[in-house]
């Protein structure tokens, strides 16, 4: 268990507005287009402001056709146990029940604060209801720069390892304050 089936993890990400002014240009997308022009990680970014969109949208990341696209990375607002889409918030439970047993093989990443601030055993639900591999995260507020900077590294680590103990092994290694700093989480069954 814990064992990917290859080193080459695509991303699928899904990301909510970061600000209310429509000017604002704020967004992930630019982490992820630098990893796939220096490390041919490939991409599929998809922006969510309502449950709705969220939802149609990892109803389709199920299809086979995209299972290279392994690695999961919700980029929104959040507050401990959930993530901000539009007005409302999405729970770790009802995140689980849209994925439901649909994950085998991916990776989930929380790239928001607070969202994984809760007790490990919630966590271990939301891991055996989505059957994913592990999932990742922030327990508090997060610089988005910052933390911008370790979900590269983070998806650049995945490529590494197939076994999820040895990338958090290398991980803490490697990246000890960093982890500490963003009160970085990764968890796995």
């Amino acid at each position: 268990m814990g064992l990917a089936q290859s080193y080459k993890k695509n991303v699928f990400c899904v990301e909510g507005d970061w600000q209310k002014d429509l000017r604002d240009n704020s967004s992930v997308r630019a982490a992820l287009t630098f990893l796939q022009q220096n490390l041919e990680v490939k991409f599929i970014y998809k922006q969510c402001g309502t449950r709705e969109n969220l939802e149609y949208y990892l109803s389709l990341w199920k299809q086979r056709k995209y299972a290279p696209y392994s690695i999961g990375y919700f980029a929104f607002h959040g507050q401990p146990e959930s993530i901000q889409v539009g007005k409302e918030f999405v729970t770790l439970d009802e995140l689980g029940d849209m994925l439901l047993d649909s994950c085998q093989d991916k990776i989930l990443h929380f790239g928001s604060c607070k969202t994984l601030n809760t007790d490990e055993k919630t966590i271990k639900r939301f891991l055996e209801t989505t059957g994913a591999l592990c999932v990742c995260g922030f327990e508090s507020e997060i610089n988005f720069v910052e933390s911008s900077a370790f979900d590269m590294i983070l998806i650049e680590m995945f490529q590494q390892y197939k076994d999820i103990r040895m990338l958090d092994k290398a991980l803490r290694k490697n990246y000890r304050s960093f982890i500490k700093r963003l009160q970085f989480k990764l968890i796995y069954l």
